[in-house]
């Protein structure tokens, strides 16, 4: 049964990714370098351009129609839009855009590549959920605009997703000590603030239920629904089903149906990056970092203080130590290198997350009431991206931050090949060997 479900899912899976690949091609909006008319749907808010030019902006869009010269033909690509104008405009803004495309950039499917529009003119701006995230990320920068440079990026980063103002230094520096995973709304802030929801409420199924599907829909609506956060919210929403059902323990099940809906709907998720360095973190937290916490809470024993200091040694860095190795092949393939202080920054950013993501997500939430309440839970957040930001330029700035691995992933998946062969080579002379051995030894 399972195999057999197994296959029915690939099947389906290789004929969307078919489809989708065949929209792309015949997509009216790829053709070669000249200039193009289009009405576009903005999927992020729009940033400033990495060369400080303060007049235009850019953003990512999903391309709707494209004008032909005769008629409006509709488009499902995507496409790196740079505009004047954009100051204003949000996720979810609609407008027409006329200027050049240049597909040799930014042109890896489903993208067409990046227009340098002339000009850009506001067709519509959707209301309600779309207009309170609109003034809850106004209100919210704002509120941050007297903090600290680190604060005012950091800040509505973890707890709203909006990094647009991080600077390149403070950026590089977080990629070199992995924590660049922070600004990116995920597994682990969602964890926290399912976690603070279980404390303020009454311990009824239903009702904690019902909360948590209000709130899993507020962090969807208000940070965006990217791959990674969208992944993030459905195996959470599984995983609090099955604790109503009465099926606890299916995280690795849940994450697994999660990654493979989401493969269906949006076929072109195979190709990112951050949703697969997303699922991969996730793999090693509910996989074999879960297994090492409760074998550690089970064998380690709590009543002397060298057991409890274990206990919690494990707990503290099994996760990000496994979220690495994990992750590390793709990261090899990004940049050649494997961060070496990555699981220390990791380990001792830990206690900030919390309090940053919390304050944060509470000061954004008031920003459009009380915008003086909302700086005070900035500023409270502030003493938490200070830390983070301190550890991030500390490790990133020591000696050899980062190890070149010769070869790429190959090298790194052979060693992982050896290091789990002699791992069931030990498990299985600890399981049937030894046995043997004390037995010829005790005749």
């Amino acid at each position: 049964m399972g195999v057999a479900l197994l296959c029915a899912c690939l099947a389906c899976a290789l004929a969307v990714a078919g489809m989708a690949r065949q929209r792309y091609d015949v997509d009216p909006a790829r053709g070669e370098a000249g200039p193009i008319r289009a009405r576009v749907v903005l999927e992020d808010d729009p940033a400033p351009l990495s060369s400080g030019h303060v007049a235009r902006r850019q953003a990512r869009v999903r391309i709707t129609e494209v004008f032909d010269g005769i008629r409006w033909a509709p488009s499902q690509a995507r496409a790196l839009v740079s505009a004047p104008g954009w100051e204003g405009a949000a996720r979810g803004d609609v407008f027409e855009v006329t200027g050049t495309l240049d597909p040799s950039f930014a042109s890896a499917p489903p993208s067409v590549g990046a227009v340098r529009a002339r000009r850009a003119s506001l067709i519509e701006r959707p209301g309600g959920v779309y207009a309170w995230m609109r003034v809850t990320h106004r209100s919210f920068v704002a509120a941050c605009e007297t903090l600290p440079g680190h604060a005012r990026a950091l800040v509505p980063g973890m707890a709203i997703g909006d990094d647009r103002l991080l600077s390149a230094d403070l950026a590089e520096a977080m990629k070199a000590t992995s924590l660049t995973h922070l600004t990116a709304v995920s597994g682990s802030h969602i964890v926290i603030i399912l976690a603070a929801l279980n404390l303020v409420l009454p311990a009824r199924k239903v009702l904690r239920l019902v909360a948590t599907a209000v709130v899993l829909c507020g962090i969807v609506i208000l940070v965006g629904p990217q791959p990674s956060v969208l992944r993030s919210v459905c195996v959470a929403a599984v995983a609090c089903l099955g604790l109503v059902l009465g099926r606890e323990g299916q995280a690795v099940a849940a994450l697994s149906g999660v990654v493979i809906v989401s493969l269906i709907l949006d076929p072109w998720a195979s190709r990112s990056y951050g949703f697969a360095l997303s699922c991969l973190a996730a793999l090693a937290l509910v996989g074999p970092s879960a297994v090492l916490i409760r074998r550690a809470r089970r064998r380690l024993r709590a009543d002397t203080r060298l057991g409890r200091a274990v206990r919690a040694l494990v707990e503290g860095t099994c996760v990000p130590a496994l979220a690495e190795v994990f992750t590390a092949p793709l990261i090899v393939s990004l940049s050649g290198t494997v961060p070496v202080w990555g699981i220390a920054a990791n380990v001792l950013a830990e206690p900030a997350v919390p309090l940053v993501t919390l304050a944060g997500l509470a000061g954004a939430l008031l920003a459009p009431v009380s915008p003086t309440v909302a700086s005070a839970c900035a500023w409270l957040a502030s003493w938490g991206t200070a830390w983070i930001a301190a550890l991030a330029r500390f490790f990133s700035g020591l000696a050899a931050s980062g190890i070149q691995v010769p070869g790429g992933p190959p090298t790194l998946l052979s060693l992982y090949a050896c290091a789990g062969a002699g791992w069931g080579a030990w498990a299985a002379w600890r399981r049937w060997g030894a046995p043997v051995v004390q037995d010829a030894r005790g005749r």
